[in-house]
C-alpha cells in the first residue's frame, strides 16, 4: 500500500509562520548592516579622493582642487555627486579648459550624504604643492540615507593634508566629535 508523502496544510502554515517571524526579527539587523556598509563605502570614497588630490598636487607641483562641480563648472554641488580632481593653476576653484582633469570619482550609488565643514568655509578642497591643504583644515561627516546618527562617520583633515577617521563614541555607542558632541546629519 503506497502512502502519499508530503506536508499537510497545517504543517505548511506553521513553517510559513516561523519563516515570517524569523524575517521580522532579522530585518532590522539587515537594514542596519546595509546602512553601515553604505556609509563605509562613502567614507572610503572620500579617503581615496583626498589622497589622490594630495599626491597629485605634489607630483605635478601645482595646486589641485577636489570638489563636486555644478552645471556651470564651478565647485559647489553636493559632495555625494561625482567628484572631480583637477589641476587648478590659478587657484580659483573652477575648472578652466586649460586645466587638466586628473580624475573623476563616481557619484555615490546610495542616498548617503556628505558634508564638508572647514576653516574658510569653502565648498572645495585645495591641496598645495607641498601636499598641505590651502588653510582648509576641517572634517567630512558622512551620514546614511536614513539620517540615523548611530551610523554616521567623520573624517578629520588637518592642515598638513593628513586625513584620519574619527572613532570616538559616547557611552550609548553614538559617534561624537573631539568636543564630545554628537555628529550632526
Amino acid at each position: 500500500m503506497d502512502v502519499a508523502k508530503g506536508f499537510t496544510f497545517a504543517e505548511l502554515v506553521v513553517v510559513l509562520a516561523v519563516m515570517a517571524l524569523l524575517t521580522i526579527i532579522a530585518f532590522p539587523s539587515v537594514s542596519d548592516m546595509l546602512e553601515r556598509q553604505a556609509t563605509t563605502t562613502a567614507v572610503n570614497r572620500m579617503v581615496v579622493a583626498v589622497k589622490i588630490a594630495r599626491v597629485s598636487a605634489m607630483q605635478y607641483r601645482t595646486t589641485t582642487t577636489l570638489c563636486a562641480l555644478n552645471a556651470a563648472g564651478r565647485c559647489g554641488a553636493p559632495w555625494a555627486n561625482e567628484l572631480t580632481i583637477f589641476l587648478d593653476k590659478n587657484q580659483n576653484a573652477r575648472r578652466e579648459e586649460s586645466e587638466d582633469k586628473l580624475r573623476v570619482v563616481p557619484a555615490l550609488t546610495t542616498d548617503a550624504s556628505i558634508k564638508w565643514r572647514a576653516f574658510r568655509n569653502r565648498q572645495y578642497l585645495q591641496m598645495t604643492t607641498f601636499g598641505m591643504t590651502n588653510y582648509q583644515n576641517g572634517n567630512f561627516v558622512v551620514c546614511p540615507s536614513s539620517g540615523n546618527v548611530r551610523w554616521a562617520k567623520q573624517l578629520v583633515l588637518n592642515v598638513q593634508g593628513r586625513l584620519r577617521k574619527n572613532h570616538r563614541i559616547n557611552e550609548a555607542g553614538y559617534p561624537i566629535d573631539r568636543n564630545g558632541r554628537l555628529l550632526r546629519c
